[in-house]
C-alpha cells in the first residue's frame, strides 16, 4: 500500500546602517553606483539575469547587473514605470506619451497611444501580460503581451498596480478615492482598503499574496495579508517606493524624503537602514540573489545594494536572524523536515506525538527515504495503516523509542511537552535505543532543575538530554516540563541531539 510522505572582483563600500530594531543589523553594501543619468525615477530587476530597467527622464536604459550600460533608448517623453518580463527579459514602459513593450535588446515591440497618463505597469512573467495603471484615465487596464486589451476597470485614478504572478490578480492604488483595491484576474473586485492618506507605491510578493504598501503621506508602510487582512504598520518617515523579496518575503522601502532605504524582514522588523542618498524615488529587490537596485533620482545615479553572504532561505517563514535558523536548515538537508502545502515551515505551532515520531524516525533512520515501509498489522488502533505517519510511528515503535498510553492508543493528535520531548529524544540517542540504553544511568553532573527533582518522572531523560548538550533551562532555572513544544524548538533538540553541524 503506497503513503505519500510530505516533506513537511572589486572592492566595495561598507554603507552606513542607521538603525536597526529587534534583530541583528545586517551587513549591506554598495556594489555598484552608475552616474550619466538625468533624473532616475524608476527600476526594475530581472531576476534571470540580474540586469536593471530604469525610466531616466526621458530615456529607458538598460544595465547588466554588473552596472554597464547595454541599451539606452530616447524615444520617451516621461517614462515613470518599467517592469520587466523575467520570462524573456523584455520591459513594459508606462510614458506620460502612451505604454510601450520593449524587447530584450530595446527594439520596440508595441506601442499604444490610447492612455491618458500611464502612471504605473506590471508585467506578469506567467503569461507575458501587462496591467497598467491609467491615471488620466481613470481606469486600470490588462493588456496581453502582443497589446490585445482583456479588460479595463475603472479605478479612481489610478497610480500604481502590483501583478501576483501565482494567480494573476492585481493590486492597484486608487488615489482617487485615497484606497488600495484588489481585483481578481477577470476584474472582480476581491477587497478594498479604506486606511491610506497617501499611498504612493505597492508591492506583491508572488508566494503568499501579500502586498507591502508604502503610505507616503503619514509616512508608513503596511503589510496585507492576499485577504486584505493587516499583518504589520510601521512608520518609515518618507516611505515612498517599495519592493518585496519574494524568496524571503522582506521588503525594501525608498525613503524619499529621509533620503535613507530601509530593508524590512517579513514580520517589519528593521534589518538596515542606511543614507547617501537623495530623494530615493523606486527601488526593486531581486529574489535570486537579494540585491535590490535603487533609483537615486536627484543624485542622478542608479544604485545597486547587497547583502553579502545572502542566500534565500528555504522557508522565508524562517528568516536568516530567526533564532533557529540553522538548525531548521540543517534539518531540513538532512531530511528530517518540510515545510506545509504553503511552502512555510510555520515555526509557531506546537509538535504532535504523530509529527514527533516523524522528527524521530527520520533522524534515526539518516532520512525520510530511509525509514522503511511498514506493512505489518499497526500496533496501535488509532494509527491504522492508513494514518499518514504510520510508517514513522512503527519505526519509533521497533526502535524502542515511543509507547502508547495505558488504553492501548498512541494518541497522535496530543501536542508534545518538554517532558515527553526528553523522554523522545533521550531514548533515540542513547546505545541500545529505548529504555534499556538508559538503564543504569546516573547524571555526571546533574542540573537538579527544581521542577525536574529526581522524583519526577522523566528525570534521567531530561539529564541525559542536558548531559548531551541537547537542552538547557530556562533564565529562571527551571525547565519548564509542562511547556508545549514548537516546531522551531524542536528543530532545535534534533540538530543537536543527532550532531547536524550547525
Amino acid at each position: 500500500m503506497f503513503r505519500h510522505r510530505s516533506l513537511f572582483a572589486l572592492t566595495l563600500p561598507l554603507l552606513i546602517c542607521l538603525s536597526a530594531t529587534s534583530a541583528p543589523a545586517e551587513e549591506v553594501i554598495e556594489a555598484w553606483r552608475g552616474d550619466g543619468f538625468s533624473h532616475p525615477q524608476s527600476v526594475s530587476v530581472n531576476p534571470t539575469d540580474g540586469s536593471c530597467w530604469v525610466g531616466d527622464g526621458g530615456d529607458v536604459v538598460h544595465l547588466s547587473e554588473d552596472g554597464p550600460e547595454l541599451w539606452r533608448g530616447g524615444k520617451f517623453s516621461y517614462p515613470a514605470s518599467v517592469s520587466v518580463n523575467s520570462t524573456g527579459g523584455s520591459c513594459w514602459v508606462a510614458d506620460w506619451g502612451g505604454v510601450m513593450y520593449l524587447a530584450a535588446d530595446g527594439t520596440e515591440v508595441w506601442r499604444s497611444g490610447d492612455f491618458t497618463l500611464p502612471e504605473s505597469v506590471s508585467a506578469n512573467p506567467a503569461d507575458g501580460s501587462c496591467w497598467v495603471a491609467d491615471g488620466g484615465g481613470d481606469r486600470v487596464v490588462h493588456l496581453a503581451e502582443d497589446g490585445t486589451e482583456l479588460l479595463r476597470v475603472f479605478i479612481s485614478w489610478p497610480t500604481c498596480v502590483s501583478v501576483d504572478s501565482n494567480d494573476g490578480s492585481c493590486w492597484v492604488v486608487a488615489q482617487g478615492d485615497w484606497q488600495v483595491v484588489h481585483l481578481a484576474e477577470n476584474g472582480a473586485e476581491l477587497w478594498r482598503g479604506n486606511r491610506f492618506d497617501y499611498a504612493s507605491s505597492l508591492s506583491v510578493n508572488y508566494t503568499d499574496g501579500s502586498c507591502w504598501v508604502a503610505d507616503a503621506g503619514p509616512g508608513t508602510v503596511v503589510h496585507f495579508d492576499a485577504q486584505g487582512g493587516e499583518l504589520w504598520r510601521g512608520a518609515i518617515g518618507g516611505a515612498f517606493g517599495v519592493s518585496v523579496n519574494s524568496a524571503d518575503g522582506s521588503c525594501w522601502v525608498a525613503d524619499l524624503f529621509n533620503n535613507q532605504v530601509v530593508h524590512l524582514a517579513q514580520d517589519g522588523t528593521e534589518l538596515w537602514r542606511g543614507g547617501g542618498f537623495n530623494s530615493p524615488h523606486s527601488v526593486s529587490a531581486n529574489p535570486v540573489d537579494g540585491s535590490c537596485w535603487v533609483a537615486d533620482e536627484h543624485n542622478a545615479q542608479v544604485v545597486r545594494l547587497v547583502i553579502p553572504g545572502w542566500r534565500a532561505p528555504i522557508f522565508y517563514d524562517v528568516a536568516s536572524y530567526h533564532w533557529a535558523f540553522e538548525e531548521v536548515e540543517a534539518c531540513y538537508n538532512a531530511g528530517i523536515v518540510g515545510g506545509y502545502g504553503d511552502g512555510l515551515y510555520h515555526p509557531e505551532l506546537a509538535v504532535t506525538r504523530d509529527q514527533m515520531a516523524v522528527y524521530i524516525s527520520r533522524a534515526l533512520a539518516g532520512g525520510d527515504e530511509y525509514v522503511p515501509e511498514f506493512t505489518e498489522t499497526p500496533t496501535f488502533p488509532d494509527v491504522p495503516e492508513e494514518h499518514w505517519a504510520l510508517d514513522y510511528v512503527e519505526y519509533a515503535v521497533e526502535r524502542n523509542v515511543v509507547a502508547g498510553y495505558q488504553d492501548g492508543s498512541y494518541h497522535p493528535q496530543y501536542q508534545v511537552t518538554r517532558d515527553q520531548m526528553a523522554v523522545y529524544v533521550a531514548r533515540a540517542i542513547c546505545d541500545p535505543t529505548g529504555e534499556d540504553g538508559l538503564s543504569g544511568y546516573i547524571p555526571a553532573d546533574p542540573r537538579n532543575f527544581p521542577d525536574v527533582p529526581d522524583t519526577f518522572w522523566s528525570y534521567t531523560h531530561v539529564e541525559y538530554c542536558v548531559e548531551n548538550g541537547v537542552v538547557a533551562g530556562y533564565l529562571d532555572g527551571l525547565y519548564h516540563p509542562e511547556l508545549v513544544v514548537t516546531r522551531d524548538q524542536m528543530a532545535v533538540y534534533v540538530a543537536r541531539a543527532f550532531d547536524l553541524g550547525t
